[in-house]
């Protein structure tokens, strides 16, 4: 399975095929965008309840293991993606990378994993360290790990959020991420959460101007994901081109979030209504067959943050009267 593979095909039936699992919800970073909405609650799951999970879901094609900041709680995720492999699960750690090390990621590749995603916003440790709150050695720390990740042969994923902070670097990030040997760049559209406050997204010329610049700039050996922007792609002009993917939303409707404490979430970032849990006698297994009303509400009407952010009512009836 290639990485998205999952979100490369719009989908057409509703069925669990992606399950990212909240190993803890604690965090070495204070990161505004993600703190709230993982709750920060002191709550996880250990290796042997995910696995019990997963043991229940044959037509399970993916998991990806997050927090929080998922390397806390590194032996349990060492334990999750040996299961997966054994079962031919692709796994993807999503990390901040801080904790890790050669040994580390040494063990992760034993293991079978299929991706490491990892978040790469700044290009220098004073602004790091003042947007996260965290001491700028932790930045160095960071690239010499991607760097190992890379060298160990794992497929290895930087991701960037596209928002206030980064919209005007955009290439620069690129060209760093370039040159730390990763050739997997995703670009995430960052939207509006209610939830957790959190407003300080791209403006949309800014959005339109930073992702046709960094198709136009890509190099060829390099995978450019565009994500949360399929939806508008066509309005602010952007196309698809070899090397260039616009991933279609799968949350909810074939990947659902498993948090620390049990809960079942329609998806941890835009749309985070709980529609049941584990230790409740919640099956995920017969979900999709026994739909609770607020995931049969959500899939019949289908949000999108990031479509409503760049695009409110009031312009779509303005371009509908030109």
């Amino acid at each position: 399975m290639t990485y998205k593979a999952l979100e490369l095909e719009r989908p057409e039936t509703y069925e669990l095929e992606g399950l990212e699992v909240g190993v803890t919800s604690n965090c070495n970073f204070r990161c505004d965008y993600c703190c709230a909405y993982n709750r920060n609650d002191g709550n996880s799951i250990s290796a042997g309840k995910i696995i019990e999970v997963l043991e229940q879901l044959p037509g399970l094609k993916r998991v990806r293991l997050s927090g929080g900041e998922v390397t806390l709680k590194f032996r349990d995720c060492v334990e999750v993606v040996n299961y997966c492999s054994s079962r031919g699960i692709h796994t993807q750690l999503n990390s901040n990378a801080s904790l890790l090390d050669k040994g580390r990621i040494g063990q992760l590749a034993d293991a079978g994993l299929t991706n490491i995603h990892i978040s790469f916003n700044f290009v220098n440790a004073e602004s790091f360290s003042d947007y996260y709150r965290i001491h700028p050695s932790v930045y160095h720390k960071i690239r010499e790990n991607i760097a190992l990740c890379t060298e160990a042969g794992l497929d290895t994923v930087l991701e960037t959020l596209l928002f206030n902070e980064t919209e005007y670097h955009m290439d620069e990030i690129s060209d760093h991420v370039y040159m730390l040997g990763v050739r997997t760049h995703e670009i995430q559209n960052s939207i509006v959460m209610d939830h957790t406050g959190w407003k300080s997204i791209a403006a949309r010329e800014a959005l339109k101007s930073a992702v046709n610049g960094l198709i136009a700039r890509k190099k060829e050996d390099m995978a450019l994901y565009f994500t949360c922007m399929d939806r508008f792609m066509n309005e602010l002009g952007f196309a698809e081109q070899p090397g260039v993917y616009f991933p279609h939303c799968i949350e909810g409707k074939k990947q659902l979030h498993l948090h620390g404490n049990g809960d079942i979430l329609i998806s941890e970032l835009c749309h985070p209504v709980i529609i049941g849990n584990i230790y409740n006698g919640s099956s995920l297994k017969h979900l999709y067959e026994e739909m609770p009303d607020p995931l049969r509400q959500f899939l019949d009407r289908e949000p999108c943050p990031a479509y409503d952010a760049l695009f409110p009512q009031s312009d779509r009836i303005a371009d509908s009267i030109e």
